[in-house]
């Protein structure tokens, strides 16, 4: 625990001298160049019934150094780094954007997000609760080196692309997806805004790469997966629906997604689902939305002007099913409430209540190793349950 204590405050003041630095963005000419970044602290306090998981832990969840601006008029870039508790570095964006003159298309190359999911394509500074939804990870919505076109108007956007692999597997490149996302806004008013969306993904593996698999955690990041199908799928096909409205100081948000796979050694091709709806409320502040997905909190008053922040309460039901006729890798219900104190627009101060509660299948492939042995010694469930908190800031 003390290694992440110091290794958080070293990163916080790199934060701290960044943020200065984005302040006085550097600008030649059409060329531009800031800063950003962000720190994410948690702590995760974890108890299970069968297993007799007792712990508490901190982990540095994410911190990114990130920069960006323009190279010339209508062309913009940025590249951000990451690490976490592992100290490994990463890349996560790395892309050009160009706008044409005159035009209300975008085209973009280099690294970045497959279009899925509201969920996912919210910064997870902005999620609702400190986990993204349990479908998103198992169905494995990461940046791909790839290109996509996109477009907007007042009330809907469209993007869709073609990507190969991560940058982690440059040398050895893997697979290629090709994804599509679509969103609306029936209702788009200063008091009430209605989103609608759809997305879809497709995902091949070459023949020398090993299968997709589906696997997911009781919700916090800490311990490691409890439920998963093994390796199985050569291609999958995803389709996903959501929906979110904002009435003033009050949201409801909820998707469904349905995955796919192509199975060759299954008896038949299974077809697994997930999904979520939550409710929530913001007490001098407001949930803000932009550009097809959530967006920065607006905090009425903020501590630094001699104000008390804001405060947002949620509550979620998030659920996914890794079985079928042919394949048990299991399923996993989990129940959420957050609270989260927002003392500036960029500081947040959060914690999460879960219970989760799982059918574990009958895979232990990536499983964490406690759970791997229910699944050795045929125990059927297991429930998890415990309480995360996050420390956060970004500029």
């Amino acid at each position: 625990m003390d290694k992440i204590y110091k290794q958080a405050i070293s990163l916080v003041a790199a934060l701290a001298a960044c943020s200065s630095l984005s302040s006085t963005a550097f600008a030649q000419d059409d060329f531009t160049f800031k800063f950003g970044g962000r720190i994410q602290i948690d702590h995760a306090i974890i108890d299970s019934d069968v297993a007799g998981l007792d712990y508490s832990d901190t982990e540095l969840r994410r911190a990114r150094l990130n920069v960006s601006g323009n190279v010339t008029k209508g062309l913009k870039y940025k590249v951000e780094l990451n690490t976490n508790s592992s100290e490994r570095v990463n890349f996560e964006d790395a892309y050009l954007e160009w706008k044409p003159d005159g035009s209300n298309w975008k085209f973009k190359a280099g690294q970045f997000k497959t279009p899925n999911s509201l969920d996912e394509q919210t910064s997870s500074r902005f999620i609702s609760t400190l986990e993204r939804a349990a479908f998103t990870d198992a169905f494995e919505f990461n940046r791909r080196i790839g290109a996509s076109v996109s477009t907007s108007g007042s009330n809907y956007t469209f993007t869709a692309g073609a990507f190969g692999d991560n940058l982690l597997n440059f040398n050895d490149q893997q697979s290629t997806a090709f994804a599509a996302r679509g969103t609306f806004n029936p209702v788009k008013t200063d008091d009430t805004l209605v989103h609608l969306g759809a997305s879809v993904r497709y995902r091949d593996q070459k023949d020398d790469a090993s299968d997709l698999r589906y696997r997911q955690r009781p919700f916090t990041h800490i311990p490691s997966r409890i439920i998963s199908t093994g390796r199985i799928a050569q291609s999958d096909m995803f389709y996903g629906a959501e929906a979110a409205a904002i009435y003033k100081n009050l949201w409801v948000s909820g998707e469904y997604g349905i995955t796919d796979a192509n199975c060759d050694a299954c008896a038949s091709d299974p077809s697994l689902n997930g999904g979520y709806i939550e409710a929530g409320v913001f007490l001098n502040g407001k949930k803000t939305y932009k550009g097809g997905k959530f967006n920065r909190p607006k905090v009425d008053s903020s501590l630094t002007n001699g104000g008390i922040g804001a405060i947002s309460l949620v509550a979620r039901y998030d659920t996914i099913d890794l079985a079928d006729t042919s394949v048990n890798g299991g399923d996993l219900d989990s129940k959420i409430i957050g609270i989260d104190w927002w003392p500036t627009k960029n500081t947040r101060v959060g914690i999460n209540y879960f219970d989760s509660s799982a059918n574990l299948g009958t895979s232990t492939s990536g499983l964490d190793s406690d759970f791997a042995a229910l699944v050795v010694a045929g125990a059927p469930k297991e429930s998890v349950s415990g309480f995360v908190a996050r420390v956060q800031y970004d500029f």
